[in-house]
Order: C-alpha cells, then sequence, then structure tokens
C-alpha cells in the first residue's frame, strides 16, 4: 500500500442546496463531519484486487482521523470485516475522469463479509461511486453501510450509491445523524423478499436526523426510512426524485417532519389487500413527545406511470396507496401537521430507466406473496449493460418545463432535484 501523507490547509465546507423557505434544525455544524485533526491529508493509492486489497482501511487504521484522498479511476477493494474507526472525510482528488471506486471482494474461499463498511467514528464521503458487487463474482452485497457507535454523523455528498440486497444504511446504535445530499442512491432491492431494500433502517435505535435533499433514489423496493416504533427528532426530505419505489411512507415516530418539493413518482406500489395508505404516520405514545410533534408534508407531487395504473385495473384486490393514515388526519385537526400543495401529476421524464413490469405485474397478481418464484425476472437498472457508471451518462429524470411542477415547489421553483 502507497500512501502520500501531507500537512496542508484545506477547506472542507460543503454547501447545501436546501431550497426551503423553513427553518432546518440540523446546523451546518453538523452538517460538516471535520476530522479532530483537519490539516492531516492522506492520499490513497487503488488496490489492484489481486496482490492489494483494503488500502483504505489499512490507511485510516494508520493514521486515523484525516482527509483521505482517492485516485480518479482508481478501485479501492474491501476483503471481509471493515470498520472505520476513526473520524475521516474520504474524497475523489480534484481533476477529471471516472469517480473512485469503492467495492467489496470476496476473500481466497469465496466469503462475502455481510455489510461493506461498519462505523464506530464519524464519516463524510464526497464524490465517490460505491459498487454493491463482489469484484469477484457479481453477487451483490447484503448491506452497505453499518453504523456500530452512538453520536456518529455519517454525509454522502455527490455520491452515486449502486447495488445491494437489504439496506443502504443500518443503525445498531442512538443519536446519529445521517445525510444524503446531492447523491444518488439506486438498485436497492431483494426481489426474493421486498420487504428489504431499504435506504435507511434505524432497526429499532433512536436516531437524532435523517436528511435526503436533493438527492435521485430510483429502483429500490423497501423502505425510504424505516423507523420501527422509535422516535427520530428529525426526518428531513426536500427536493428529491423518487422513481419506482416500492414501499409508501411510513412515520413512526418522528417529532420533527419537513417532507417539500419532492417528486414521488411509481412509489409505493407494494399494494395491500386490506389498506389504501400511503402517509402513514403514527403519533408517538409518549404524551411529552406528542406536544413536540411538527411536521409539513407540503409541495409534493405523486402519481403513477400509466402501466402501474393498469395493473390495478387488472387485479383488483391491490388498494392504490393514495391516502392519509388517522394518526396523520389526528395530527392536521391538531394543528401539528401541515399537509397542503400536494397534488399528483404523471411526468414524461427525459431519460428514466424501464419499469421492471414483468416483475411487478407478479407482484400484483399476487399481492405480494410467494415473490421467491419470480425473484429471477429483471428489476435493476442499468444504463449500457456495463459494470460501473460514467457521469453524464446515467439517468436523468428532466421534465418538460411548462408542466406544473416546474414551478410548484415552496419557493415557486421547480419539484425533484435541481441540478
Amino acid at each position: 500500500m502507497k500512501l502520500k501523507i501531507f500537512t496542508i490547509g484545506i477547506g472542507l465546507l460543503s454547501t447545501f442546496c436546501i431550497s426551503c423557505e423553513h427553518e432546518n434544525i440540523l446546523d451546518i455544524n453538523d452538517v460538516n463531519i471535520l476530522p479532530s485533526n483537519p490539516q492531516s491529508v492522506v492520499i490513497v493509492e487503488p488496490d489492484d484486487g489481486i496482490t492489494s486489497v483494503n488500502a483504505l482501511t489499512n490507511a485510516i487504521n494508520e493514521n486515523g482521523d484525516a482527509t483521505y484522498i482517492l485516485r480518479r479511476d482508481g478501485v479501492y477493494y474491501l476483503e471481509g470485516k471493515n470498520v472505520f474507526k476513526h473520524n475521516v472525510t474520504i474524497k475523489a482528488e480534484n481533476g477529471s475522469g471516472k469517480l473512485p471506486t469503492i467495492q467489496p471482494i470476496c476473500d481466497a474461499q469465496g466469503a462475502l463479509n455481510a455489510d461493506m463498511i461498519r462505523f464506530s467514528g464519524s464519516a463524510t464521503f464526497e464524490n465517490i461511486y460505491f459498487l454493491g458487487k463482489d469484484a469477484a463474482t457479481g453477487n451483490l452485497m447484503q448491506r452497505l453501510f453499518r453504523i456500530d457507535g452512538k453520536g456518529i454523523k455519517l454525509k454522502f455528498e455527490n455520491c452515486f450509491i449502486d447495488y445491494c440486497k437489504n439496506f443502504c444504511v443500518r443503525t445498531d446504535n442512538n443519536n446519529n445523524k445521517i445525510i444524503f445530499n446531492n447523491s444518488t442512491i439506486r438498485n436497492l432491492a431483494l426481489t426474493s423478499d421486498p420487504a428489504n431494500g431499504r435506504l435507511v433502517d434505524t432497526r429499532g435505535n433512536e436516531q437524532d436526523s435523517i436528511l435526503i435533499n436533493n438527492c435521485y433514489v430510483y429502483n429500490t423496493t423497501g423502505h425510504i426510512v424505516r423507523f420501527d416504533k422509535v422516535v427520530t427528532n428529525y426526518l428531513g426530505i426536500k427536493h428529491c426524485t423518487f422513481y419506482n419505489v416500492g414501499h409508501s411512507i411510513e412515520i413512526n415516530y418522528a417529532t420533527k417532519v419537513q417532507i417539500e418539493d419532492n417528486i414521488f413518482a411509481n412509489v409505493g406500489w407494494k399494494s395491500s389487500e386490506t389498506t389504501d395508505v400511503f402517509w402513514s404516520v403514527s403519533i408517538p405514545k409518549d404524551p411529552e413527545i406528542a406536544q413536540k410533534v411538527d411536521m409539513r408534508i407540503c409541495n409534493n407531487n405523486r402519481f403513477f406511470s400509466n402501466e402501474i395504473e393498469a395493473l390495478y385495473i387488472k387485479y383488483p384486490k391491490n388498494l392504490k396507496r393514495m391516502a392519509l393514515s388517522e394518526g396523520a388526519n389526528t395530527l392536521i385537526e391538531e394543528g401539528k401537521l401541515i399537509f397542503a400543495n400536494n397534488f399528483s401529476e404523471p411526468l414524461a421524464f427525459d431519460y428514466a430507466p424501464t419499469l421492471p413490469m414483468e416483475y411487478l405485474d407478479k407482484y400484483f397478481e399476487n399481492v405480494g406473496k410467494n415473490m421467491l418464484n419470480w425473484a429471477d425476472l429483471p428489476f435493476y437498472a442499468d444504463e449500457d449493460g456495463i459494470e460501473g457508471i460514467e457521469i453524464g451518462k446515467t439517468f436523468t429524470f428532466h421534465y418538460p418545463q411548462s408542466s406544473k411542477s416546474a414551478t410548484a415547489s415552496t419557493t415557486n421553483g421547480p419539484l425533484g432535484v435541481i441540478e
């Protein structure tokens, strides 16, 4: 492993693109995760996957809190259990070339660790491509990122996160901050059991803040955020474009919520025979916490494409999820939830992935049961069949400027991602 260590002053301030007039409880100092020794900069050379693996983890273990620069066009292979124990910023070097890739690889016996990276220290990733496929076999990772520590701050800035089965981020402890900003997350899916494929899974651990801002999220089967009946202090979902996401919105529980200026295209297709609720909001059971609830779900466009609308007609047992839950209506009556300016306007995107209609048809036909029988049907999105991405050539979700959505945000601007 080759390392170059410098001690120079660098600016690590990242800018959030939150176009919202409402106060955000996340302070800028919370958003920017700085190493305790920000002047320590370590350049990490890539692995070749044969004679060298785990160069990044080894560098962090050797140098501790620092900023780690990864080479463009380079691949950093993670073999076995990789735990980041220090407070780090990991970013691409300046210049042209493909984003640095972080990718798992099985060991000589073919064993692939279930988690790509675990964290007992805080981390910021900037301009990194995460490929959740085993470099040797092509098998998908079960889990990408797992937070072991308490009070951890995990941030993804201008990153591209691609492929896993169970979840992107899982928390195994309390009081963490999880931030996705200006990033793309796709292909989180376990087609044999589509209850998986979650973006954030708290696993029943109370969290400080979860913020998803100005992100593309598409081709996932599970929750955007799974709370699991514990309280998160703050949930923010702003200026995002969601496309082909299986699960509806379920909040159980959160104190302050801002879901604004988003596009939810084909979100919540995992239907039910017993409920048509999409906005499933529950009131915290602790009366003191319930009194503090302050939620805004405003200026969002939510729609189904014609192909999915047709499935509700073809398979009428499936109830289309459109309604608000009883808890949501109670909060509206109490003035604790503002639900306003939400509408449904079908949009024609310029370069969206093809919907996996064979898989969705079987899901509707069986109302989600026994999907193991259909797990091999196509689901994952890819532009060209070649592993990896090239910035500027990935799927895009631009829509006509003449549409209502183009001027429907809280600031009279466009909904969805602002590029």
